[in-house]
């Protein structure tokens, strides 16, 4: 028998309102409301960090100490000098982290550029730094001794880097870094030392810097990186040999300039968020190039390091903003959540945070759902519809979880 509506309807809101938590993962993120929106920074655990990466990385600097390096990048300003200024720079950006271990080798440095001294300055290549942890003072002294002499004994050079990486292993990466600003000179072939480099059991990865060189010197040297895997980088500056190196650096992950952005997902269901900000800033572009991408197939993205917003339009048609840092080698993950609704019967609901943005505003029906941030969300009837069963509500969302919203009726 059917009860007066009126009396059910009063019954139903006597008896409230039951939620259950169906906390399918479990989580704490660190998302903090605020006046201006959230703000959200990277995670702490070790998870966070790409599982791709190696656990540790050798990286064997070889430089030119050829006659050539005397002649002058820029007035006044010799090739030697500009490379001894970039090379302080970059010895001060790498980080003294387990795993990361940088060597120095120098060829070219003894004889002299004359033919009477070829032959001692063509069997001249000399590790002077070893591959063991980044001795600074050491690279630093070495940079400070670094002179131009002689001869261009780069296959000589890649030969007996071979020797110096005594670690092997899937999880362990091998690299030298060729700086050079000529071709081969005592008749060897960098091509075949390369290839022999990546084919060792070390197996290292050659990658080469032409440092002033013409376009078709600069070409001359691609079988290098081509059979040695690596990068073929031009530089007609010190600010490109810069770039070059760091370049270098960043692809092996000695130096990581980018970070991770990351929204939860529950399945393919997450914010198509837009992420907006300035990166790449400079001396000569101090705001930098501005950032604009939205998510699309994929809730993560990678990121130069550096502050974004992040924005998304809810089912109402409001938007919600939040602030993200992105740090270097990090991923900053977004929380979320999402709020299941109960069976309606035509009526319109409006759910608002604690900020007063409207995530929804619509009618409710089994099964529609809303992703939310993790926080306390305020459920109101809208537009009275019939005799509701719900006049309001606060719910409570937590990170990575579901909740059900459910009402219970009379005959429930």
């Amino acid at each position: 028998m059917r009860a007066p509506s009126r009396s059910l309807g009063w019954l139903m809101r006597l008896l409230g309102l039951g939620m259950l938590l169906l906390v399918l993962n479990p989580g704490f993120g660190t998302a903090a409301f605020g006046a201006g929106g959230i703000t959200v920074g990277p995670r702490s655990a070790a998870a966070q960090d790409n599982p791709d990466a190696v656990a540790t990385i050798n990286v064997e600097l070889v430089l030119d100490s050829s006659g050539s390096m005397i002649q002058e990048i820029a007035p006044g300003l010799t090739r030697i000098d500009a490379a001894k200024n970039v090379l302080r720079d970059v010895i001060a950006a790498i980080p003294e982290r387990e795993g990361v271990n940088v060597g120095f080798r120098v060829f070219g440095h003894e004889g002299n550029n004359t033919e009477s001294g070829r032959a001692e300055s063509c069997q001249s290549s000399d590790l002077v730094v070893p591959i063991e942890g980044v001795n600074k003072d050491a690279l630093n002294a070495q940079v400070d001794l670094y002179e131009p002499v002689g001869w261009t004994p780069i296959t000589l050079s890649l030969e007996r880097a071979g020797g110096d990486f005594v670690e092997t292993g899937d999880n362990i990466a091998n690299a030298v870094i060729l700086v050079t600003d000529g071709l081969e000179t005592c008749e060897g072939d960098p091509c075949a030392a390369a290839r022999a480099l990546a084919g060792s059991e070390a197996s290292v990865t050659t990658h080469v810097i032409g440092f002033g060189l013409t376009q078709e010197d600069q070409q001359t040297l691609q079988c290098i990186a081509d059979e040695g895997g690596g990068l073929n980088l031009g530089a007609g500056s010190a600010d490109e040999l810069s770039a070059a190196l760091f370049t270098v650096l960043q692809e092996l992950q000695v130096i990581v300039e980018t970070g991770f952005f990351e929204i939860e997902a529950f399945g393919d269901v997450f914010p198509r968020c837009t992420i907006t900000g300035q990166s790449g800033a400079t001396d000569s572009n101090p705001e930098g190039e501005a950032v604009s991408i939205t998510l699309t197939d994929s809730n993560r993205v990678e990121l130069n390091a550096g502050l974004y917003t992040v924005t998304w339009i809810n089912p109402s048609g409001e938007e919600t903003r939040i602030t993200v840092n992105i740090e270097a080698g990090r991923t900053t993950w977004v929380r979320g959540s999402l709020l299941k609704f109960p069976q309606g019967a035509g009526e319109i609901y409006t759910v608002r945070d604690l900020a007063g943005i409207t995530i929804w505003q619509d009618q409710i029906t089994q099964g529609d759902f809303v992703w939310v941030l993790p926080g306390i969300y305020r459920l109101e009837l809208l537009e009275r519809v019939g005799d509701p069963v719900l006049i309001s509500a606060e719910v409570q969302t937590l990170p990575g979880s579901v909740t059900q919203l459910e009402v219970f009726t009379a005959g429930s």
